[in-house]
Formats: C-alpha cells, sequence, structure tokens
C-alpha cells in the first residue's frame, strides 16, 4: 500500500519562542507591572512570531503564569489573576518621543511622552484556568517586525527573576549588553521604574531595588556589580558593570547548551517549567541527559498507551527522580565494555519521532534561521531519510519516522 507522507494536519498552535524582542524605546519607557503582571507579560512576548504583522488573541494558561516550580494554582492564585485583569487593562506605557525641535533649542530639559495602553483586553476563563489577553495596536511599532533598535533576551533567564523591578533593569542591562557597562542618573532609573517620590532615602532604594536586583540577576546571564557617583554628598548616578556579550553571541550559546531544553518545548513543556528544570541543571541537581532520556522514555510510555499527560509526566519525573534509577543504569550499560564473544546480546538503539510533529520542527527552525532548506519536503529527504531513518505505520495508524541501531 502506497503511503502519502504529507497528509495534511491541523496547523499547531503557534511555538513558544526561547528569544523574545522588545524595541529599545519599550525597553526605556515608564510603565509599573507587578510581579504577576510581569509573568504575564514575559508569556505574551513569548508568543510573538517573527513574522507577526498584527496581534492576535493569546491563550495564557494560568499555570504559566502564576509559579516558576511547575506547582499547581492555589485558590488565592485564581483570584490574584481574576483581579489582576482590571488593574491590567489600566497599564500605561510612558513612551519618551524624539523631539529634536526641542533638542535644537534646549528650551525645555524635559522629555515628550507618548502614553499608550499596553493592552488592549485581558479576559479570565474560570472553567479553562487560563486567560484570553491581547495587546493594544498602539504597541505593535515596538514589538513587532522590528529590524533595527531592539534587544533580544531568552526566556529561560527572564523567568529566574521574581522582582519586577529586577525585570526592568536586567532589559535596561541586556541593551547595552555590547558595551558592558550602562550609567543612569538614581532620578532617571526610579522614574523608569515607576517610582518616583518614592525611597527619598538611598539606602532604602539601594537595598530593596539595586541590592534585591544584584542579588537576582546574578543566577542569570547577565550579572552585575554597580558603582556610586557622587556629587556632593548624595549619589546622583549609578554605574552598572557586567560581561558584555557581543552581538549574536547569546543566540549561539543558546543554541549550543539548550538541546534539553529543544527537547521540553517539542512536547509541550510551559516555559515556566522550563525555568524550572533550569535552576535545577544550574544547581547540578539534575543532568541534562537525564532531562532528554526522560522526554525518550515517557514518549514511548505514551506511544504504549501509559501515559496521558506527556508534558506533566515529563515534568514530574524529572523534578522527583522517578527514573533516575533507570538512568544510571542506562548510563552504566552504555559505558560497559561490548562482549566481543556474543555481539547479538548488544542492546540495538532505536531513534524515533512522530511524522506529524515534524513539520513544525522545521518550521521553527527556519524562524530562527537555523535551517536555509526551502521546503519540509526536502528538509525531511535530506535530515532524516538520507540519513537512515524510514517511516513506519504503528497499530493505531500513526506515521512514525525511525531509525533502528
Amino acid at each position: 500500500m502506497q503511503t502519502n507522507l504529507f497528509d495534511p494536519t491541523p496547523p499547531p498552535e503557534p511555538p513558544v519562542s526561547k528569544i523574545v524582542v522588545q524595541h529599545n524605546a519599550l525597553v526605556n519607557a515608564r510603565f509599573d507591572l507587578s510581579t504577576v503582571e510581569m509573568r504575564l507579560f514575559m508569556a505574551m512576548l513569548s508568543r510573538i512570531g517573527r513574522d507577526d504583522s498584527e496581534f492576535r488573541e493569546m491563550r495564557i494558561p494560568l499555570t504559566e503564569v502564576v509559579a516558576l516550580s511547575g506547582r499547581r494554582p492555589s485558590s488565592k492564585d485564581y483570584q490574584q489573576v481574576a483581579g489582576m485583569c482590571n488593574q491590567l487593562v489600566s497599564r500605561i506605557l510612558h513612551i519618551e518621543r524624539p523631539n529634536p525641535v526641542r533638542r535644537a533649542t534646549r528650551r525645555n530639559s524635559d522629555p515628550d511622552f507618548d502614553k499608550i495602553p499596553l493592552m488592549a483586553y485581558a479576559k479570565y476563563r474560570g472553567e479553562e484556568g487560563a486567560l484570553h489577553v491581547r495587546f493594544n495596536d498602539e504597541v505593535m511599532p515596538y514589538l513587532l517586525q522590528l529590524q533595527r533598535n531592539f534587544t533580544k533576551a531568552q526566556v529561560v533567564q527572564l523567568l529566574k527573576l521574581k522582582s519586577p523591578h529586577s525585570y526592568r533593569i536586567y532589559w535596561l542591562l541586556k541593551e547595552y549588553s555590547a558595551f558592558g557597562t550602562r550609567t543612569v542618573a538614581v532620578e532617571q532609573l526610579k522614574a523608569l521604574l515607576n517610582l518616583e517620590g518614592q525611597y527619598k532615602q538611598f539606602p532604602l532604594f539601594r537595598l530593596r531595588v539595586l541590592d534585591r536586583a544584584q542579588f537576582e540577576l546574578a543566577k542569570t546571564d547577565l550579572p552585575f556589580e554597580y558603582d556610586l557617583i557622587r556629587e556632593g554628598k548624595g549619589v546622583s548616578e549609578i554605574k552598572f558593570r557586567f560581561t558584555s556579550l557581543a552581538a549574536g553571541e547569546g543566540e549561539t550559546l543558546l543554541a549550543a547548551s539548550s538541546a534539553w531544553e529543544d527537547a521540553l518545548l517539542q512536547v509541550g513543556v510551559a516555559t515556566a517549567s522550563i525555568a524550572a528544570v533550569g535552576e535545577l541543571i544550574e544547581r547540578g541537581e539534575v543532568e541534562p541527559g537525564y532531562v532528554q532520556f526522560v522526554v525518550q522514555q515517557q514518549r514511548e510510555r505514551q506511544r504504549d498507551g501509559k501515559v496521558k499527560s506527556l508534558a506533566g509526566s515529563i515534568v514530574a519525573a524529572i523534578t522527583k527522580q522517578h527514573l533516575s534509577a533507570e538512568y544510571k543504569e542506562a548510563q552504566r550499560r552504555a559505558s560497559a565494555p561490548a562482549k566481543k564473544q556474543a555481539p547479538t546480546l548488544q542492546e540495538s538503539t532505536e531513534v524515533r519521532y512522530r511524522l506529524d510533529e515534524l513539520p513544525a520542527i522545521y518550521q521553527t527552525m527556519v524562524r530562527k534561521n537555523l535551517t536555509k532548506v526551502p521546503s519540509f519536503e526536502e528538509h525531511f529527504q535530506t535530515v532524516y531519510l538520507d540519513q537512515g531513518f524510514a517511516v513506519e505505520i504503528d497499530t493505531q495508524g500513526t506515521k512514525w519516522v525511525v531509525k533502528k541501531g
């Protein structure tokens, strides 16, 4: 029987990106978000596609907003997020507008601002445990199809931050990542963080904002030190010092070091849970190889009908070390010398992928410029069929791309 390898499948949900982008005018805008709003903002940024030309409604699961640890939302979380919708739609961005006339005449040192609502709407759906949200169209120039004057950041790094002030400082420093320093006037920084008129005693501002940001950013790819620049008896400016990063270097490091993260993204694990797994890896509690081992094992169990929620079972097996014994045994077998007298006893290895998942993976590679192959069919031929993979159909009619060792 002849098999059509490329049966039409329903278009998948837009993938959650590992890289988020903002125009520098938005990075330097004046606005205020709570911790929960900050996480929702990150979740929305991660759903913007590189080729998007307009905003669409986004469905954000509550679990992605309220926690980094993968815990189940509590009744308090539901109440907090439901009430947050009213507050969120009232958030205003104060974006500085270039004014060459003012700059030339210098008659007024105060900048001009465009005041733009951040959100078009935010709806909470308790029966779904999710938010339905959409950015205001006026924000399009600062988030869509950016060609220049923008800053990139990795979602997995941003999710490590708990304070909204730390989140804003991270972006402000990231904008200058190629230089390694950024000097900001104290009053300007307070304005950017919506703290004007607060913390009149600088030591309190230093303790609750600067030192906390330094503590939280130390866990990210952007740890910093800072110097206080004094004018008279008071502190007038803060000079942030951090390791400079050449353009594109962050993406190269990310591509080289996050095979485990790609594996989790492909099976639909939420970005909040991926960040929690990343913290376990950084603390040395989990090996990246264990994460990939768990993904492979749980996919096989799902194929055999033993697992219903693939993403949930993977996160539980990683965080609770359910398969650690099996992983150690697999490592032991892999490192054991082969028995020359009985080669037939060596275990064969098998790599398999669901055929209907591969087009979405290919599209993700295209968006990230990881492949120049013009079509999925050509990509499938060169990457899979030419490398020894074959197509198999199981008893349920599911098509698999399989390579046996």
